[in-house]
């Protein structure tokens, strides 16, 4: 029999004048997450010697990201900091946004029909806000222009997502019902936007937004295949405060994503 041990310190600094009341409750489950995540990587290492049948996939996968929390909004301004060019005053958007990505995923598979498996991807998550109004100063003084408009917060990630499930219905149509956590590590964000003010001026923002760098998102996933190809679709919420440490008023902004993607089976 063989016995595995292991214990995980985590501590968090407190800083609660930049935090919101909801901060520590979430670093708490944060910390509790990334503890789940280790077991779950420790079964998919483990379960290759118990499997009966090992799988591997390619996936194309689309989206609809967005933030949700105090904090997210479907409308914001552009604040002007040179001639007709400016930046989001809040990016994070509440509406949805088209996102892709792409993925490698194998899986193991016992005689009971448990699952366990990983997959590591490339993904590009972009909330969307609607511009209304923009803000500027012409060198006397500042003025505002109602304005219509769009503005996209995209998210460069390197995505692994280890999981276990159970296989529902095996044959001829294989569905599989999953569970895990996107651990997402965040390479860039870059805010781009334009929006037409009623003065017939064409403004734009434009502004890198990096903040975070690890986002922890639990997830769950249906998926049916058949032959070589399968379709899946998927649900995650992220843990982490994108807007933790920022000053002034409620600071909660967290992502939501619902995935659906292709998959072409390699192996298995």
């Amino acid at each position: 029999m063989l016995v595995i041990v292991f214990k995980i310190g985590i501590s968090a600094r407190k800083t609660s004048s930049l935090l919101c009341p909801n901060e520590d409750h979430l670093l708490n489950n944060f910390n509790i997450m990334k503890n789940v995540i280790l077991l779950l990587l420790l079964i998919a290492i483990t379960l290759p010697s118990l499997a009966q049948k090992t799988e591997a996939f390619l996936s194309v996968n689309s989206g609809l990201f967005s933030f949700q929390g105090v904090s997210a909004e479907k409308t914001s301004q552009i604040n002007l900091y040179s001639d007709n060019i400016g930046y989001t005053n809040n990016p994070f958007g509440a509406e949805k946004g088209f996102s892709y990505g792409l993925s490698y995923q194998i899986q193991y598979l016992s005689k009971n029909n448990f699952i366990a498996g990983i997959s590591l991807g490339y993904e590009n998550l972009r909330s969307k806000t609607t511009l209304n109004t923009v803000n500027g100063f012409d060198g006397k003084t500042t003025f505002q222009v109602a304005a219509s408009g769009r503005s996209n917060l995209s998210h460069h990630f390197i995505n692994g997502f280890p999981y276990v499930g159970y296989r529902l219905v095996n044959k001829p149509i294989a569905v599989d019902l999953t569970g895990g956590f996107d651990i997402g590590y965040l390479l860039k964000s870059f805010e781009s936007g334009q929006a037409i003010g009623t003065n017939g001026v064409n403004y734009k923002s434009a502004l890198e937004r990096t903040s975070i760098k690890l986002d922890l998102r639990p997830r769950v996933q249906l998926s049916a295949g058949y032959a070589k190809l399968g379709l899946y679709v998927g649900y995650a919420y992220g843990l982490k405060n994108y807007r933790s440490g920022w000053v002034g008023g409620p600071n909660q902004c967290n992502s939501e994503l619902i995935r659906f993607g292709i998959m072409y089976k390699l192996q298995g």
